[in-house]
């Protein structure tokens, strides 16, 4: 069985990204793994490395949820307020994740 492939690839490693995987968009519009960007900002940190985990483990946190929310909204076939919900709290995860990608590449040499 293959693996669903997303129309991306990773700007940091190049290899393609995979709906089963965690990823981020920076903000230059490049679409990474998130080990990738977790990998490049602990090693490019302009604060000390406990306070890089914290943001990352936050980002990675918000990621996770997104893929939860996903999963349980495909489940949900019989009820809109339920969706909605879902889908609300989802696009919250969404804007959270972004929030903190930012602060992740404010903190490090992600992106140059």
């Amino acid at each position: 069985m293959s693996r669903p492939q997303t129309k991306w690839n990773c700007g940091l490693c190049g290899n393609p990204i995979y709906w089963d995987e965690l990823f981020t968009f920076l903000s230059n519009k490049a679409v990474v793994h998130f080990t990738c960007l977790k990998e490049r900002a602990l090693k490019t940190a302009k604060v000390n490395q406990d306070t890089m985990g914290v943001v990352l483990d936050s980002l990675e946190d918000e990621l996770n949820k997104i893929v939860v929310y996903k999963q349980r909204m495909s489940k949900v076939t019989d009820n809109e307020e339920i969706k909605k919900a879902l889908d609300q709290t989802e696009k919250d995860a969404e804007k959270n994740a972004a929030i903190l990608t930012r602060l992740v590449e404010k903190l490090s040499s992600v992106v140059s």
